[in-house]
């Protein structure tokens, strides 16, 4: 893959899984991850990003967290 892509904005999606923040990038295909709070989704995602591009965490561009309802429904968190 082309690390530059690192340096884009990704969105992530999170859904609540027991006492978990399950975090999928849609965009990136196999990049998931998983945070104990809300307000550690970005960098769990950051650095599963980082590791598909073998970039450093820092290299990795804005993070756009989407919080998912189990019902479907979606609101979006800073």
């Amino acid at each position: 893959m082309n690390p530059d892509v690192a340096t884009l904005g990704h969105c992530v999606e999170v859904v609540r899984s027991g006492e978990w923040w399950a975090i999928t990038v849609p965009s990136l295909r196999g990049v998931f991850s998983q945070a104990r709070q809300l307000d550690e989704v970005p960098a769990a995602a950051r650095e599963a990003i980082a590791l598909m591009f073998d970039v450093a965490p820092a290299d990795v561009g804005p993070i756009d967290v989407h919080v998912q309802e189990q019902g479907g429904a979606e609101l979006q968190a800073e």
